[in-house]
């Protein structure tokens, strides 16, 4: 058993060098996403795979797929399928990246006093004092749901993601996308500001997980229920994993 070498141009001249046969090649591809080209890989996109010679033959057993800040990893399960495992970021970390222009203003708190109003209202996001205009990235991949302005939020954007998990990003000071595009993690979605019912210039950050509001700094996703066909993969990982690093 071997790892290639990371493949970052055609996959298949590579898999051919290694010996792969045209049924191995064909499994392989139909278990990757559509949307990346195999025989010509994206600057940002490298594929490893780990290779198990048994009898002078070569197959594939593992892989893993970069591409941008998107990783996939597979295991073979049977001789035409692969089984995925998903590290989707979104659901392992959802607390907005502070920039070092940024500081922790304002807490999630239920039970906050609004310094504006003076009156009980519930803070359900985190306040981030930052200069005006500074980038405002999305911390999930999504679909914009709402980019508009409110008497009270300001400027606003709410991105939807997977697994009933909503972000909204408020008191903007100018929204850089619209209403039904999709955008990436990581990438500018608006500029911070100061506008709607604010005291001064920052990003107020909100998680919501099928609709109720969440503490991002403290949210703990709950782990998937592992069926038979997972044991089964993860019974191969410790195997197979030193071989993806």
């Amino acid at each position: 058993m071997y790892s290639t070498d990371v493949i970052k141009d055609d996959f298949y001249i590579t898999a051919t060098r290694s010996g792969l046969g045209s049924g191995e090649i064909a499994a392989l591809k139909k278990s990757i996403p559509d949307a990346i080209n195999l025989r010509k890989l994206k600057i940002n996109e490298a594929l490893r795979l780990v290779v198990e010679k048994r009898s002078g033959k070569s197959r594939v057993v593992a892989y893993k797929l970069s591409s941008g800040k998107k990783e996939y990893v597979a295991y073979r399960v049977s001789d035409t399928d692969f089984y995925k495992l998903g590290r989707d970021p979104q659901l392992t970390n959802l607390a907005y990246p502070k920039p070092p222009s940024a500081r922790l203003s304002s807490s999630f708190n239920p039970a906050r006093v609004n310094p504006v109003s003076g009156k009980i209202s519930p803070h359900n996001g985190i306040d981030y004092s930052m200069p005006m205009n500074t980038a405002v990235i999305s911390v999930i991949s999504g679909t914009v749901m709402k980019a508009e302005y409110s008497n009270s939020m300001g400027y606003y954007v709410e991105v939807a993601g997977k697994a009933g998990v909503k972000t909204r990003y408020l008191h903007l000071n100018k929204i850089l996308v619209m209403k039904g595009q999709r955008v990436s993690s990581g990438s500018t979605i608006a500029l911070s500001g100061n506008s709607g019912r604010s005291s001064g210039p920052h990003l107020h950050y909100e998680l919501l997980v099928k609709d109720s509001p969440v503490d991002s700094l403290a949210f703990q996703p709950q782990k998937p229920k592992i069926g038979k066909l997972e044991k089964h993969v993860y019974a191969h990982i410790q195997q197979y994993e030193r071989f993806l690093d």
